[in-house]
């Protein structure tokens, strides 16, 4: 699962600030039925966010060439940034902003599966191809440390999300720099959700519902 607000939001008020788009105590989360058995605990169950969520930050990056990418790993596998959560019954709400620089970022979940790709057969981000290297690609345009609009949520075992970093051409050697912000929800079932809180409840998609279309 991945939103964007748009950069607007950035420009819109001095007020808002970088928290307010995170889910707080008493937000409503809902998983998609897509989940798979391994996720059975939050499978089309409704929850509620039940004590007040804590914001981690962190920042990883890596010095590269100019036309060089290296994939970094978000999950808890052995060569992981180990970003995710190790209980059940727990989300973590993860944004993403990206510092100034000669570089771009794809998003792929789990690695080679392009999530920001459209549906003919070509169209896929690509960073060997010069038409398709800016297809779905992120910046801090549109996701900067001070006003991180890019979320991905991740809970206990789940898919890998991979971040490739790429220097563009002609740069000597460029860092690449991402700021995380993990807003870490403990989740409580509402056993008999409304048709409010359904409705109302953020919807978590599993990977697979993200492409395809």
């Amino acid at each position: 699962m991945i939103t964007q607000l748009t950069p607007l939001f950035a420009k819109a008020s001095t007020s808002v600030k970088p928290q307010d788009f995170f889910l707080q105590k008493g937000s409503w989360v809902r998983f998609s039925k897509e989940f798979p058995d391994t996720h059975k605990w939050a499978r089309g169950k409704t929850f509620v966010v039940h004590q007040e969520p804590i914001i981690v930050p962190y920042e990883n990056s890596y010095i590269l060439p100019g036309a060089d990418y290296k994939d970094v790993d978000l999950s808890n596998s052995t060569a992981g940034l180990k970003l995710y959560p190790e209980n059940e019954q727990v989300l973590y709400q993860i944004a993403l902003g990206f510092k100034k620089g000669d570089y771009l970022m794809h998003i792929y979940i789990p690695s080679g599966r392009y999530i920001y790709s459209l549906g003919y057969s070509s169209m896929y981000p690509d960073v060997t191809s010069t038409s398709n290297l800016y297809l779905g690609a992120k910046t801090s345009t549109e996701s900067s440390p001070e006003f991180p609009l890019l979320h991905i949520y991740a809970i206990k075992n789940m898919a890998a999300y991979i971040l490739r970093h790429y220097v563009t051409g002609g740069v000597d050697f460029e860092k690449c720099s991402v700021k995380f912000y993990i807003n870490k929800c403990e989740l409580r079932e509402i056993v008999t959700p409304t048709t409010e809180q359904e409705d109302k409840a953020l919807l978590i998609r599993y990977y697979t519902e993200l492409t395809g279309f």
